[in-house]
Formats: C-alpha cells, sequence, structure tokens
C-alpha cells in the first residue's frame, strides 16, 4: 500500500529552512520521495512512502529535520 503526506510550515525564513534541508534531497537511499517547495511565508513538504513504515519513518525524519532548520533560522 502506499501512503503520502503533505504538510505546510509557515516561517517568516522560508528561503533560508529551504537551503538548509535542499541537501538532504539528493539522498535516494530510502523508499520514500520527498518533494520540498519554497513559497511566500511557507515551506511545502510532500512525502510518498512505498509502505505505511516507509512513510512513517520519513516523517518522523523529514519533521525532525523541518524543527531544527526553524530553531536554527529563529536564534
Amino acid at each position: 500500500m502506499k501512503g503520502w503526506a503533505e504538510l505546510v510550515f509557515e516561517t517568516p525564513h522560508p528561503r533560508e529552512i529551504y537551503h538548509a534541508l535542499a541537501p538532504e534531497l539528493e539522498d535516494e537511499a530510502h523508499r520514500s520521495q520527498v518533494e520540498l517547495i519554497e513559497g511566500p511565508g511557507f515551506v511545502r513538504l510532500k512525502i510518498s512512502g512505498e509502505d505505511v513504515v516507509s512513510l512513517r519513518a520519513a516523517l518522523n525524519t523529514w519533521i525532525r529535520l523541518v524543527k531544527i532548520a526553524i530553531e536554527m533560522v529563529s536564534l
């Protein structure tokens, strides 16, 4: 079963967060696909997984990465 999730993070620093996370998009060793989109006042994260387990793992990883990026930009 395939699954997907789309998360939108509102932030006053979308460009900085996008550039902080962009290198992580190059990692192709996982069973999920990730798309990161920068917009005016937000960063959108689209994750699709081959199965529920890979989707959950990708969500955990990317939510943590976004949280850290937001914290670092806010310092």
